[in-house]
Formats: structure tokens, C-alpha cells, sequence
């Protein structure tokens, strides 16, 4: 039986805890390294200069991040600026960019991980509602998540051995859209600051978050196969103190 290993962080709000921790450990392999959003100290409304985790983040090798409500901003000026600061891509598969010019995050994110097809989309609070003044000021638009990543999740599930969701909605809509979309077997979650002591299961997903401020570094063992199957997660403190170790069956 195949194995991937997801680490993951979420809403670090510009705090480097686990950026020091990843850089003094060893990782295992095959793996991936995942952020679900709010990793800058900035917002839509203020914007510094320079975001340096995001140069650490691309230094540690994340392998991709969602777009947080601190990620999104609505000049292109400050989007175009933080994406040269990084080398990973932000996922976004319910925000569409109105006007013609560079993509500043992509929809979803396909690779292949020693032998394990992998399939990550991404999900972004909606900021305001289509046709809003801001949609009109910015020319980006905010869908729904629970209509705009279902199709994407089906096409996606249907080529790729794990399907992993990205999500910045917070807990509650992630149990949501566990529910809706049956091909997604991990939903890496942020946004509500929820710290899950040991993944949940949510039908065939399972449903992680390390709560908030680089407190924790996630870890997760997944076993490539059909349905929940078997997982076992750590969280590791960034303080030193013991790991939090779970492991669950389907």
C-alpha cells in the first residue's frame, strides 16, 4: 500500500514558528508541504512592502498555499509584488479574475509525487457578492465555493490518486463541502482557527487545521486508496513540547 505525507500550516499570520521547525527537521518521502491561507502579516486593506514569510514559505519548499482573505487584495499592484516574493502557487478555484493580463494564482495544482498522481484545488472566503463595487473597481470576482468547486472536484478526482481541497472557509463550511464533494479524500482547512487534536472524518474526507499563529506544524499519513481509508496525523508544537499523535481507521 502506497503512502503520501501532507504537512500543513494555516493561518500564521506572519509568525515564523513553523518555518524555524521545518527548517531544523527532516521530512519523510514522498511528501508534500501545504499552507490553507492567512500565512502574511498583511490584509486586503493594509499592505506592507515586503511579506517575508513568503519568501521563507517558498525557501522551505511549500508546495502550494489557498488564498487567504489576508492573501487576497484588490489592487493588482499587490498581487503582482507578493507573487514575486514567492516561487509556489496560490490556489484559488472560486475567484475569477475579470480582466486580461498575468494569473496571479491558479484554480487547481496537479503533480506527480514519486509515482502518486496528486490533485490540490483551492478554496478563498468570498469577499463580496458578484456585481458588488468592488467586483467593478477590481475586476475580480468571488463565486461560491459550493458552485464553483464541485465540477472542477469531479474532473480532478477522476484523473489523480488523491484529491486534496485547500481551504480557507473555515470549519464549518469545510464539513459542508466534505459532504459535497465525495472525491476529495483530505481537505486541509483554515480560516476559523480550529485546532483538530486528531483528523474528523466527514463521509469518505477527513478534515484537518492546526488552529492559528504557527502554534503547531501538521502532519499527515495518508494511504492512497479508495475511500477515508487509514490516516494517522501528528501535530507537532512549535514550543518544544511532545507531539499529538493519532492514528484512525476508516
Amino acid at each position: 500500500m502506497s503512502h503520501l505525507t501532507i504537512y500543513h500550516s494555516n493561518d500564521m499570520h506572519g509568525r515564523h514558528e513553523v518555518l524555524d521547525l521545518l527548517e531544523s527537521q527532516d521530512r519523510v518521502s514522498p511528501s508534500i508541504l501545504l499552507d490553507a491561507g492567512d500565512a502574511i502579516s498583511g490584509s486586503n486593506t493594509v499592505f506592507h512592502l515586503a511579506e517575508p514569510i513568503l519568501e521563507r514559505m517558498s525557501g522551505v519548499g511549500y508546495t502550494a498555499m489557498a488564498m487567504g482573505n489576508r492573501e487576497f487584495h484588490y489592487l493588482r499592484s499587490v498581487h503582482q509584488r507578493r507573487q514575486a516574493q514567492r516561487s509556489f502557487p496560490i490556489l484559488a478555484a472560486n475567484l475569477q479574475d475579470l480582466r486580461a493580463g498575468p494569473a496571479f494564482w491558479q484554480p487547481s495544482l496537479e503533480l506527480l509525487v514519486e509515482g502518486i498522481r496528486v490533485g490540490i484545488l483551492g478554496a478563498t472566503p468570498v469577499q463580496y457578492p458578484p456585481l458588488a463595487i468592488w467586483e467593478r473597481l477590481s475586476g475580480f470576482r468571488f463565486l461560491d465555493p459550493l458552485q464553483a468547486l464541485p465540477g472542477l472536484a469531479e474532473e480532478l478526482a477522476s484523473r489523480n490518486d488523491v484529491l486534496i481541497l485547500l481551504s480557507h472557509l473555515g470549519a464549518r463550511a469545510d464539513r459542508e463541502l466534505a459532504r459535497r464533494l465525495p472525491g476529495v479524500r483530505l481537505i486541509v482547512g483554515g480560516h476559523s482557527h480550529t485546532l483538530f487534536t486528531q483528523p474528523e472524518r466527514c463521509g469518505e474526507t477527513w478534515i484537518v487545521q492546526t488552529g492559528s499563529h504557527a502554534r503547531f506544524l501538521g502532519e499527515i499519513c495518508l494511504e492512497v486508496a479508495s475511500g477515508p481509508g487509514q490516516i494517522r496525523s501528528r501535530l507537532v508544537p512549535t514550543d518544544g513540547s511532545p507531539p499529538l499523535v493519532a492514528e484512525v481507521a476508516s
